[in-house]
């Protein structure tokens, strides 16, 4: 995986169960929800780690809304310029 982050650039990775491979999820952006951002949930390889994992490469800083999903209640996420962010929404 290549993320392409810097200045007010961030990502974040949300690892998924595996029933939900080839799906999409909407995220929102708390400055304009109505600017939704979707991805495709797909099964990638970040460093040693194999998963299932929706990826959001190229996030504007601020905080955004992620839907509930696997049981987890609704959160928000805060996105920093040049970080990557990191949600485990498994289910245990």
């Amino acid at each position: 995986m290549v993320l392409e982050i810097g200045g007010d650039i961030g990502a974040l990775i949300m690892y998924l169960d595996e029933a939900l491979e080839r799906t999409e999820i909407s995220i929102e952006w708390e400055v304009d929800p109505s600017k939704d951002v979707h991805t495709g949930v797909w099964r990638r390889t970040a460093g040693t780690t194999n998963a299932v994992m929706a990826v959001y490469s190229e996030l504007v800083e601020g905080r955004y809304f992620v839907p509930a999903l696997n049981g987890h209640p609704a959160q928000s996420v805060d996105i920093r310029g040049g970080h990557v962010e990191e949600i485990d929404l498994r289910t245990r």
